[in-house]
């Protein structure tokens, strides 16, 4: 190399080795309000700009050796990324995602440690550090979409291999994934459940709860509410009857557990089964079945007597349906068999979850854009979706005296912004808007009750029996206080659902023993903890919570990373023109979606849907451009044009 070419480099390599420093420090600066710094008094006058590059450079000296090994890493990935040569398109696409998961982090970063944006306004010094974390992390989360953009292409360029279905392998490989998972049912026998499931034995059975005054409708006759659905109160309920009929209610629910585990062990199975007959590699197919046989979550859920567990499944195979229609362009509705499992699947999905009606719902509309079948699209999601709405909830329901849910449900939001404002600004409450806010919640125990990231507390204090004019007056002082304090509502919401897109949020992997919460006044009802088990809960809580921090391995235990792998697919999709890959990511799009208006912020049970479903829908991406005899209109022309 000679002279001019070293100094014509030499810009390129300082600024590559500044980039490297400014990713290395944004992994590991404090969001603390109050720097360890800020009162020294060597600093004392210095502009902010000055002590921010002073706390860089402390930050980075303070832990030399990983700081050192961050920067080098980061320093051969962005040389790395340079050399693949991204289109403009792919550079805009991995910027919108960097730009917007480093946003998350941050903010997820700061209400992490303060439950507010302190950290990152208020002085130029926390603006400054505030955007150095945003841009280091936006950059090494947009080098990372670039590199896996091109593995996508290498592994989808691969020639497509159609192997055809082997009943007996099936069989064999659902079989292991059902043994692989057995030791887990063993360990937990008869099985898991959360508080909703045993409530929901005890709505079947017509014990009374304390549950039920959650409703607007209450009185003689009524036992259940559909505050969780009313299929799932009567499914487990069977279950129970089951077990108390064999003189032990856990009978039932061993046998409930035992089939929903095989349930869950042969669908999935079954889907790499069906992608590897639509292409997909024989490596990636038995890593995907080495993958779902071994990954703790699917048999810990496969094992949990709840409702969530069954919707997530159900989602799973509506993307799988969705799929095929979108492989083939809606040819495949044109057999009768595929629509009537369409429309069965679409029933399943409403009745295991609430909002399930709104997946099927939109699922048909965008089904609608199969033109040369739009009636079969129609009759297999969009028909049950207003069936379910006209016979089920309108007809049925009241018919068997089963409550509707509360409208806290849907208000639980508003309800935490109110509580909020209130307790920010208590001085900033009129009397008449104190009055309207009476009438509908506890206002008194707002400080008590009021839970930054869950609005239960909130929630369900709310007056089942307020009137419309109460309701009204509620809504015009929630409004004149959005107007006078924006800012304690954004917190408000952001609280309640940044856990769902924070990558470093722990919450509990799953529920390690039968919780007889909810019916401990009926011993008929409970499943005592076996003393094995209660010996060993702590050691298994432990275990969860330490395969959480596995290096790398440990980002498959977050919740907080799995929107971000639906981003990454959807953005993908743009970038490849591969839209028919769109409408498989749909139940999880809206899965996301649901992560905005959940009671609960990071919840698990609540991003269920997506863990079942991103390994298909990552296989899916990864199969080749469908082009072969047999497929010929899989995919836009435009596209198979580009393939070709």
């Amino acid at each position: 190399m000679n002279r001019q070419e070293a100094l014509r480099r030499a810009p390129r390599a300082l600024a590559l080795a500044l980039l490297s420093m400014l990713i290395a420090v944004s992994l590991t600066c404090s969001m603390s309000i109050e720097p360890y710094f800020a009162a020294d008094e060597a600093l004392a006058g210095r502009s902010a700009l000055f002590r921010f590059l002073t706390y860089c450079a402390r930050s980075f000296s303070a832990e030399l050796g990983v700081s050192s090994c961050l920067g080098l890493g980061a320093g051969f990935l962005l040389y790395g990324a340079c050399r693949l040569k991204p289109a403009r398109s792919e550079r805009a696409l991995a910027a919108v995602f960097g730009g917007l998961f480093a946003f998350m982090q941050v903010l997820g970063q700061s209400y992490a440690e303060n439950q507010s944006w302190d950290a990152l306004f208020g002085t130029r010094f926390l603006l400054f550090r505030a955007a150095a974390a945003f841009a280091g992390q936006a950059l090494l989360a947009a080098c990372l979409a670039l590199y896996a953009f091109r593995l996508t292409d290498r592994i989808a360029g691969e020639k497509p291999d159609r192997p055809a279905f082997d009943r007996k392998r099936f069989l064999l490989a659902a079989g292991l994934t059902a043994l692989c998972w057995l030791p887990y049912y063993i360990l937990f026998f008869p099985g898991l459940n959360n508080p909703d499931t045993s409530m929901q034995i005890a709505w079947a059975l017509h014990y009374p709860t304390e549950w039920l005054k959650y409703s607007p409708v209450r009185g003689e006759g009524v036992y259940a509410t559909n505050h969780h659905p009313y299929f799932t109160t009567l499914l487990f309920g069977l279950f129970a009857r089951i077990g108390l009929a064999l003189g032990d209610i856990r009978w039932g629910v061993a046998l409930y557990c035992l089939l929903q585990l095989l349930l869950t062990a042969g669908v999935m199975t079954g889907l790499w089964f069906y992608l590897r007959q639509a292409g997909l590699s024989r490596r990636i197919f038995r890593g995907g079945l080495l993958f779902t046989a071994l990954f703790p979550l699917y048999p810990l859920y496969a094992i949990t007597m709840l409702k969530d567990s069954l919707f997530s499944l159900f989602c799973l195979t509506l993307s799988a349906l969705l799929f095929e229609i979108a492989r083939t362009r809606g040819t495949c509705l044109k057999q009768a068999w595929f629509c009537a499992l369409l429309f069965a699947n679409a029933w399943a999905v409403m009745l295991t979850k609430n909002q399930g009606v709104y997946f099927v719902a939109l699922a048909g509309l965008a089904c609608l854009v199969c033109k040369t079948v739009r009636k079969r699209a129609a009759v297999s999601l969009l028909l049950p979706a207003a069936l379910f709405q006209t016979v089920w909830m309108g007809i049925l329901l009241p018919m068997w005296n089963v409550a509707p849910g509360g409208k806290q449900e849907t208000l639980g939001l508003l309800f935490q912004q109110t509580a909020r404002c209130v307790l920010t600004y208590p001085e900033d409450v009129a009397e008449e808007e104190e009055a309207a806010i009476r009438a509908v919640l506890d206002y008194d125990r707002f400080g008590v009750l009021y839970d930054p990231m869950q609005s239960d507390g909130v929630k369900f204090t709310f007056n089942q029996d307020a009137t419309e004019e109460e309701m009204s007056a509620y809504y015009r002082t929630w409004l004149q206080m959005l107007r006078r304090h924006p800012d304690a509502y954004i917190q408000a919401f952001i609280s309640n659902v940044y856990a769902g897109f924070y990558l470093q949020h722990e919450t509990p992997l799953s529920y390690t023993h039968y919780d007889n919460r909810e019916v401990a006044a009926y011993p008929e009802l409970c499943v005592p903890t076996p003393p094995l088990l209660a010996r060993l809960e702590p050691a298994i809580q432990t275990a969860l919570r330490a395969v959480q921090h596995l290096p790398v391995a440990g980002l498959l235990f977050s919740i907080g990373g799995y929107p971000w792998a639906i981003l990454f697919l959807f953005l993908d999709a743009l970038r490849r023109r591969r839209y028919a890959l769109l409408l498989p990511q749909l139940p999880s799009i809206l899965t996301v979606a649901v992560l905005l208006l959940s009671p609960v912020s990071g919840s698990y049970r609540y991003a269920m849907p997506m863990a079942y479903a991103i390994p298909f829908l990552l296989a899916a991406g990864l199969l080749p451009v469908w082009r072969e005899a047999g497929a010929p209109a899989a995919l836009p022309k435009q596209i198979t044009d580009q393939t070709k």
